[in-house]
């Protein structure tokens, strides 16, 4: 994550952290379940409000369950559903009884159960990986461990694996961030990408993790292909993506294969499915909303096997979202230089775009965007069925890429219909939306 930036005092944070918001599918064949989740599909959406509180709800808006502790007893914010949708994980902001800032990040297990702390940072010490962010967490796909990153004092932006199910508390791994990490498809490896150096983590040997024989900072996030010991990596020598395979605790045997010539900066994600790679390119910072952001020129994505270009597209690109099928790639790109965007989608099938909608996004969606190659891992903004698209901030009355009726001018939830009817609908108030896994 990003460099960190020490504030302290409760009053300060509440006006810099956001709310989040996160909420599920609209699918009209989706189970209503009494059970906190449903044993097959989940698709719910946990909110945080305006005042610092989290919240779920089915898809239309029913069913509210409260996640967060409440009212007056601090500001909660980044909900991260584990791959079962069973559990979340979120931040904490509160005063202790001597009036000193506290940040934690706790543990939701379901409406029978309080929250617990996972972690506890230093009384009187707030330290954020970016703007609102308290926590990164990144769950392992068997939802087994949670590897987080919190700043901390003594040491910074600061690497951490706990079990949430030994009771022991979380390991110290790495510090001296900015730290990018990657699960393997089977959760026998934490790839840790540090500056220019990166490291191969096996949970069940624990730290250190291995120093791997790779130097790069041309890239930050690293990709493990699905159901493969394949990682992908941007090379500053020939200026590529590469693929290494065959790795071991011992790098025996591991190989580099060129994948695509890229640019510094840029970024990767597989499809679900492993049939393709999409990689952003061509980086550049631009003045955006009163600040710089960076921003890609063209948008690739690669068949697999044969890495044919199987669809490119241009642009202001600010982020891209694989769906969970791999038939659509949502993309959002920049309108305006005063902070209006416009959301896009790539039909993989036809290699057809379209326009969704036209919107203003709310601070930590844009903070998700900025960082979108490794909240893509942690926060899905697609539905389940791969139908809907979650997005927070306000929409452009002006624009014509979307039905919808006049909107408040508090940043909104809202739920895209990427099918034939193409619609946008208001879900509640809020500044983050993250579908459940399931």
């Amino acid at each position: 994550m990003p460099s960190a930036r020490t504030l302290s005092g409760i009053a300060i944070l509440l006006a810099i952290l956001a709310a989040v918001v996160i909420f599920g599918g609209m699918s009209s064949a989706t189970p209503r379940a009494d059970a906190w989740p449903p044993e097959i599909l989940v698709n719910r959406i946990a909110v945080t409000t305006d005042d610092g509180r989290i919240i779920t709800y089915r898809p239309d808006g029913s069913d509210e369950r409260i996640v967060s502790p409440g009212d007056g007893e601090g500001f909660f914010v980044w909900p991260t559903w584990s791959p079962d949708a069973r559990r979340i994980a979120y931040s904490a902001v509160q005063d202790n009884p001597d009036g000193e800032t506290v940040v934690s990040l706790r543990l939701h297990d379901g409406p029978a159960r309080a929250s617990r702390v996972l972690h506890e940072g230093e009384p009187g010490f707030a330290g954020l990986l970016a703007e609102g962010v308290v926590h990164y967490p990144l769950w392992s796909p068997d939802g087994s461990r949670l590897a987080f990153v919190a700043v901390t004092r003594e040491h910074g932006l600061t690497l951490f694996l706990d079990a949430p199910d030994d009771g022991l508390p979380p390991q110290f791994i790495l510090d001296d961030g900015p730290l990018w990490t990657a699960w393997s498809f089977d959760s026998d490896r934490l790839l840790i990408h540090r500056g220019g150096d990166h490291f191969l983590l096996n949970p069940e040997d624990g730290p250190p993790p291995a120093k791997l024989d790779l130097e790069s900072d041309a890239y930050r996030v690293p990709a493990w292909r699905p159901y493969s010991r394949e990682f992908n990596v941007v090379r500053e020598v020939g200026g590529s993506l590469y693929a290494l395979h065959s790795v071991s605790d011992d790098q025996a045997g591991m190989t580099a294969e060129r994948m695509a010539r890229t640019q510094p900066n840029a970024a990767f994600l597989w499809s679900d499915d492993a049939s393709h790679i999409a990689i952003a390119d061509d980086a550049r910072p631009v003045l955006f909303g009163g600040g710089v952001t960076l921003v890609y020129g063209s948008l690739r994505v690669l068949e697999a096997g044969s890495l044919d270009v199987a669809a490119d597209v241009s642009g202001n690109i600010a982020a891209f979202f694989w769906s969970p099928d791999g038939s659509k790639i949502a993309y959002a790109t920049l309108a305006d230089a005063r902070g209006g965007m416009r959301w896009h989608l790539l039909n993989m099938e036809t290699g057809a775009t379209a326009a969704l909608a036209d919107f203003t996004p709310s601070r930590d969606q844009f903070t998700v965007f900025q960082f979108f190659d490794q909240y893509a891992y942690s926060h899905r903004l697609w539905s389940p069925d791969s139908r809907y698209l979650v997005f927070a901030g306000r929409l452009n009355e002006r624009a014509a890429t979307a039905s919808y009726g006049s909107q408040p001018a508090p940043s909104q939830i809202y739920i895209a219909d990427t099918g034939p009817t193409r619609a946008v609908t208001s879900l509640t108030e809020g500044v983050l939306g993250i579908w459940s896994p399931n």
